[in-house]
């Protein structure tokens, strides 16, 4: 078990909720058409092309950029499109876990994305924003996990030392390597890991992991 943690940051897409196969069939097509109609091609001419390059990057932002498009304002324009209601739902379960961790733990967020995009999934989710200081949206600051930045600046603002820190995501390469890199450890919902301090079938699973501090 993890001992000696005073705080706990989480990830929000594939973390907090499970999108679903539907909204990120509904994304994957929404940016390529997006991407096709700014570069002046066609849907078809460039959907190969950029599954490639996904592939590769491991993400639809890097993707975009590498094609020469502004990758956040583009996610940014897209979310404003879509009813997340649709797919986003209250969880309880999901909110008296947090309330329990945030009475032992500081709570925190670190998210590629919007401030207003992030506020706008908890909401349906129905957690409290003000649960996690700091909120740190990354696509505000220019920023894109896994570089240093947010996690340096989350822990600026926690004013603790990175080994009492847990970070806690869904991507590896994102998530988990982020926060390695400037001594958080870490936990890997969903998956196996060699990387990780900890895996986690479930976000609900976390909370059996921790050793009050």
């Amino acid at each position: 078990m993890l001992t000696g943690i005073k705080a706990i940051g989480f990830d929000v897409d594939g973390t907090l909720y499970h999108s679903g196969e539907e909204l990120q069939i509904l994304v994957g097509k929404k940016l390529i058409t997006d991407a096709a109609k700014l570069l002046g091609r066609g849907f078809d001419d460039i959907e190969e092309e950029y599954l490639k390059r996904r592939e590769k990057y491991r993400s639809n932002t890097k993707t975009l950029d590498s094609f020469g498009l502004p990758g956040r304002e583009i996610f940014h324009q897209l979310w404003q499109g879509v009813d997340l209601g649709k797919y986003i739902k209250r969880d309880l379960r999901l909110v008296a876990m947090l309330e329990r961790l945030r009475a032992k733990h500081a709570l925190f967020i670190i998210s590629n994305g919007r401030g207003i995009e992030i506020e706008k999934k908890l909401k349906l989710l129905g957690v409290n924003r003000g649960w996690f200081k700091p909120l740190v949206a990354c696509y505000d600051h220019n920023w894109l996990k896994p570089e240093p930045a947010p996690f340096l600046f989350a822990l600026e603002k926690l004013g603790l030392p990175p080994e009492s820190v847990v970070y806690v995501g869904d991507r590896e390469d994102l998530d988990v390597e982020g926060a390695r890199a400037v001594g958080m450890r870490t936990i890997l919902i969903g998956a196996k890991s060699q990387r990780a301090d900890w895996t986690s079938e479930t976000v609900y699973d976390v909370e059996s992991i921790f050793v009050p501090a």
